[in-house]
């Protein structure tokens, strides 16, 4: 598995307040396969990764390569403080 995709999916589980085992409990897993997964020793499979994602409140995206570093532009920085994107309406606007 990418690294950039563990550490995102590490960074969001602490970014959560949980350990390993609270995670892997969620999840159906025990904490030393979220250890593993988190070190990079274990291939997910996709099902697993669209739910761990998931419930760690990201999104996994399929995007066209040439796409990547707009779509990267436009989501600077949110990774470590989870902000929208900024293309993402506030939810004043989309009252009005």
């Amino acid at each position: 598995m990418s690294e950039d995709i563990i550490k995102i999916l590490q960074s969001a589980r602490k970014s959560k307040g949980w350990t390993q085992s609270e995670l892997g409990a969620k999840i159906g897993l025990p904490q030393s396969h979220i250890s593993q997964i988190e070190a990079g020793k274990v291939d997910l499979r996709l099902s697993s990764l669209i739910e761990m994602a998931r419930l760690l409140d990201l999104e996994p995206m399929l995007i066209p390569r040439i796409l990547k570093p707009a779509v990267k532009s436009m989501t600077a920085g949110n990774e470590k403080h989870m902000q929208k994107p900024a293309w993402q309406v506030d939810q004043s606007e989309e009252e009005t």
